[in-house]
């Protein structure tokens, strides 16, 4: 019993300076991190700090996606005035009549040669800073796809069609450099 008296004394003195040195902030030079226990709230975050790349691989701003959706959309129906007037919509392309007609005009003679447009994958999206993204595309034609390139930017709240481009060539959807033509073996 005796024995046991010290050894109680000596757990007790040690649990109370464990509880001591937890109660101390700790000195370092380390980086700081607040943790917040599950059911805590968190502190709302400033809109500085809020702002995140807004383009990665796997998409692109939901402004972006649901303007794009609408235009292929259009398409798939054949509807390209339809198409054309969401996708331009505020933009100063649908400023210029007659640049709009001859994009209008370019593809449906693209849809005519490659055929109808069943759908669309996303290829890439790259982002420089928050307000300015090249959405990429694929369009599946019945006989052949296409790539649409999509320049966005964001002057205030709403994204506005800066440029767009079309063409076929499959070697720049996979990164690959194009090639030159050799005349000997290469069909025309």
């Amino acid at each position: 019993m005796k024995l046991r008296l010290p050894i109680l004394v000596v757990l007790a003195l040690a649990a109370q300076a464990t509880l001591h040195a937890q109660d101390k902030p700790k000195i370092s030079n380390g980086p700081k991190v607040l943790v917040f226990p599950p059911g805590t709230k968190q502190p709302q975050a400033t809109a500085e700090a809020s702002e995140k790349p807004l383009a990665s691989p796997a998409g692109v701003p939901d402004g972006i996606a649901q303007l794009v959706a609408v235009f292929f959309g259009s398409l798939e129906k054949m509807d390209v005035d339809q198409a054309y007037a969401i996708l331009t919509k505020g933009s100063k392309i649908a400023e210029k009549p007659e640049e709009l007609k001859q994009l209008k005009t370019k593809t449906q003679q693209a849809i005519e040669l490659f055929g109808v447009i069943a759908g669309y994958d996303l290829v890439e999206a790259k982002s420089v800073g928050n307000r300015l993204v090249r959405a990429t595309y694929a369009s599946h034609g019945k006989v052949y796809p296409l790539r649409w390139r999509f320049y966005f930017y964001k002057p205030e709240d709403t994204w506005r069609l800066i440029d767009m481009r079309v063409d076929d060539k499959l070697s720049g959807m996979f990164d690959e450099p194009e090639e030159a033509k050799n005349p000997k073996t290469d069909l025309p």
